[in-house]
């Protein structure tokens, strides 16, 4: 059995999407919700752990990519921020397989001095609907580079996905290289540049846990992070 860190896993009916999506593949694991506990304990929590999981949310204070300015535009949740600015250098550090979904992918770009798009439809434009002003979920297809973890899960070049944001990567912190684009040229993944002797790394801008997680891709995502923390052997 194997322990699961979780930035965000409750709260909302949202962050319960991530355990159950990753249960149906493997029902038997534990797991740690992080948020809202205080640094020092979560970080030795994040010995226990096999594997983790930076989850969606709230943007990314952008004072951290030096646009402080531009606080107004943003929904914004401090603690959060310090705390999974922690936890990723944390599991850097150790080598755990981590997965990073929206926000995850976020911050983890940010924490590795990348720097984000604080609006899309104001900064960047809306030749693609990233998020939905409605119930209903926005989807959009992405390219997808022949050489990345995912098109070796997928064996795809592109697919459609479950969009729900506002935010996005606008420079690539220089250790990343961009595996799957959307059409309007937004970067929608990216794993390590070079990944010799670095931990399992798939970061994602998209939500795989959303809408119909049964799907292919949504899927193998699931499974091959599983796989990684089943694998892991801490040194």
């Amino acid at each position: 059995m194997i322990t699961i860190g979780f930035s965000r896993a409750s709260g909302e009916a949202k962050y319960q999407l991530y355990l159950n999506w990753l249960k149906r593949i493997d029902p038997s694991f534990e797991y740690i919700n992080f948020y809202g506990m205080d640094i020092p304990d979560a970080l030795a929590e994040l010995d226990r752990c096999s594997g983790l999981v930076l989850t969606g949310g709230v943007d990314v204070h952008p004072s951290y990519y030096s646009e402080a300015e531009e606080e107004n535009r943003c929904e914004l949740d401090r603690s959060r921020d310090i705390l999974e600015f922690a936890l990723i250098e944390k599991a850097l550090a150790l080598k755990l397989p981590i997965l990073a979904i929206c926000r995850g992918e976020q911050i983890l770009n940010v924490s590795q001095s990348g720097d984000l798009i604080v609006d899309i439809p104001e900064d960047h434009g809306k030749s693609v609907i990233h998020s939905s002003d409605t119930d209903q979920l926005a989807s959009h297809s992405i390219a997808i580079d022949s050489t990345s973890i995912i098109y070796n899960l997928i064996r795809a070049s592109s697919f459609d996905i479950v969009s729900v944001h506002h935010q996005a990567v606008k420079t690539l912190a220089a250790c990343f290289r961009a595996t799957a684009f959307a059409d309007d040229g937004i970067i929608e993944a990216f794993e390590w540049k070079e990944p010799e002797g670095k931990s399992y790394l798939n970061a994602v801008q998209w939500h795989p846990e959303k809408g119909d997680y049964h799907n292919a891709l949504s899927q193998v995502i699931a499974k091959d992070f599983i796989e990684k923390a089943c694998s892991f052997i801490r040194l």
